[in-house]
């Protein structure tokens, strides 16, 4: 309790940028006006060279401005932007957007440069995706069903 009472606030505490109380972050840390002004988060974007939080919509929620997508804190925002790709990135053999796929995998040129159905494929032994009839659908090798997505493809031949 002693060591406690050293550091209480009594549940006042808001970082200096985006407001947020100290039980809605991971913590706090040093900003433009001194040690722990600013949450984790903010202080992270102060220490990258920012000179304030992200922008917040009419909703309330933070914006990503490389692909638009909404989060409802900075932290998420934070977490988001490390991977965000602006929508640029394609399965190095498929060409699906990462929107389109569960996920990203390892592949021939190095890691997340295949889409997990691509990937998989490449663990075991393909070099590269299955062929594509006329009517852009994906065939089945062994019944000749047809389609729409590679994932869709693996999960049939699962079976």
């Amino acid at each position: 309790l002693g060591g406690h009472k050293r550091f209480c606030d009594a549940g006042t505490w808001r970082c200096g940028w985006c407001a947020c109380k100290h039980s809605e972050c991971s913590g706090k840390g040093p900003g433009p006006d001194g040690p722990k002004t600013l949450c984790s988060a903010c202080s992270s974007r102060h220490k990258n060279g920012h000179t304030g939080p992200p922008e917040v919509n009419q909703a309330g929620k933070f914006v990503c401005d490389l692909c638009s997508r909404q989060f409802e804190t900075i932290g998420a925002l934070g977490g988001h932007k490390r991977f965000c790709d602006a929508g640029t990135w394609r399965c190095g053999w498929c060409a699906c957007k990462h929107s389109e796929c569960s996920g990203k995998g390892p592949g021939p040129d190095g890691p997340k440069t295949l889409c997990s159905a691509c990937s998989s494929r490449h663990k075991n032994g393909h070099t590269g995706p299955p062929e594509v009839n006329q009517a852009g659908k994906f065939v089945c090798d062994l019944c000749s069903r047809q389609f729409e997505t590679i994932g869709a493809l693996g999960g049939h031949k699962r079976f």
